[in-house]
């Protein structure tokens, strides 16, 4: 009976979000170790091309559990100042609701100086959004099992009021400025306000997503190696203030803190949450982030968890997310079939 409960209060919160609650978009705390999904302007950005995979596994105490993939790639193509890049997410909450996401990004940079860029990207995704009702189970089916039947199929009505799926096309755009070792850039997803309702004649508005990525890195002693090297990556002593904030509806969230790199092991540490917030906000204070990370050559590793300091609590399980990144030191060109890099932005790889 308690997974029944469960199933109806998952069904109702389903139900009745087009019009109390406005979904937002999946937040990782390594960011920097997903850039495309920070913002296309991100896509061959340092002359590179990478592949990047992270899992986020939130909550995982509470029944309302949420999980989050993503599989994302760019490369480089220095001959035409250009980066292409592809995205691949999916997401599960309560084990019934699915998003699927793919997507193509472009981005085009442009040296402004020897030490300075700024660079454009666009973004065309196409999202799938759907219920698994196999693992619903409905009120007729109940009255079924207590008059001693089976559980059998459903035929409640409330199911015509469903969409098997949701299909939509999502934009999104972003620049990024780089002056040395400091960073600016901004972002916004969701341009055209796709609707993502699952329900039969309403509208759920996806509301655009406007973020600001700002930092600097810090080096504790100058390298004689190539910029952005192996031999300069595998000797690279450095902290990295940084903030992300996001802004979508009435929803708006920070995180601030700093990397230190102690080549080979990164540690991060920072807060999310909107500290001169009312205390009496969601997003005031939701969670406080501790990273550690391994670096070395063109690969990386990283561990993160979520201390919940909102009123989830510690019972919530906070979160565990993991990424992983291999970077390749060429960029594609048409003249010539591989280039070696020249420059790189200076923004953490977690």
């Amino acid at each position: 009976m308690r997974k029944i409960s469960l199933i109806f209060s998952c069904l109702c919160t389903l139900t009745f979000s087009p019009w109390v609650v406005r979904g937002q978009d999946p937040t990782l705390s390594q960011f920097y170790a997903a850039p495309l999904l920070i913002s296309p302007a991100f896509a061959g950005v340092s002359q590179t091309s990478k592949v990047n995979f992270n899992h986020r596994n939130q909550w995982p105490n509470l029944t309302a559990n949420y999980q989050f993939s993503s599989l994302t790639a760019d490369i480089s193509v220095a001959s035409i100042n250009s980066g292409f890049g592809f995205i691949a997410t999916t997401d599960k909450q309560f084990s019934n609701l699915k998003t699927t996401t793919l997507g193509l990004q472009y981005a085009y940079h442009l040296t402004l100086a020897p030490e300075s860029s700024v660079s454009f990207g666009m973004e065309g995704a196409y999202v799938n959004r759907g219920i698994d009702y196999s693992s619903l189970v409905f009120g007729d089916q109940v009255s079924s099992l207590v008059n001693g039947g089976s559980l059998g199929t459903s035929t409640d009505p409330i199911l015509n009021q469903f969409k098997p799926n949701a299909n939509y096309v999502d934009l999104s755009t972003g620049a990024l400025f780089n002056l040395k070792n400091t960073w600016l850039g901004v972002s916004a997803h969701h341009l055209n306000a796709p609707n993502k309702s699952l329900l039969n004649g309403s509208d759920d508005i996806l509301q655009t997503k406007y973020s600001v990525q700002l930092g600097t890195k810090i080096l504790f002693e100058d390298s004689y190696y190539e910029q952005n090297s192996a031999s300069e990556r595998n000797r690279e002593k450095s902290i990295s203030p940084v903030m992300h904030y996001k802004h979508q509806g009435t929803f708006d969230q920070m995180d601030l803190g700093a990397y230190l790199t102690l080549s080979p092991l990164v540690i991060g540490a920072w807060y999310r949450g909107i500290p001169l917030k009312n205390n009496s906000s969601a997003s005031s204070r939701e969670s406080i982030v501790a990273l550690l990370g391994y670096r070395q050559d063109n690969f990386s590793i990283g561990y993160s968890y979520d201390m919940t300091i909102s009123n989830l609590g510690l019972p919530s399980g906070g979160a565990h997310e993991i990424s992983i990144a291999y970077l390749f030191d060429l960029a594609m060109s048409i003249k010539k079939p591989l280039l070696k890099i020249k420059r790189n932005i200076s923004c953490p790889k977690f």
